[in-house]
């Protein structure tokens, strides 16, 4: 009876197709719900637990704690 057949050398090229990236940015805005602030109504941005106002400065809890 033979050997069976050794595997050959690595070919990178060979293997299997490399899967996007995914990235942990937050979604486009366009497709997301703006929030605006409480005070001026400019449109606020996430930062930790809590919504800040670039325009007034104003924050507030994301959660309603």
């Amino acid at each position: 009876m033979s050997d069976p057949q050794k595997p050959g050398p690595f070919d990178p090229m060979a293997a299997k197709r490399p899967q996007p990236i995914r990235t942990c940015q937050p979604p486009d805005q366009s497709t997301s719900q703006k929030v605006l602030c409480d005070r001026c109504g400019a449109e606020v941005y996430r930062m930790h637990a809590v919504w800040r106002c670039p325009q007034c400065g104003f924050k507030s809890d994301c959660c309603g704690w």
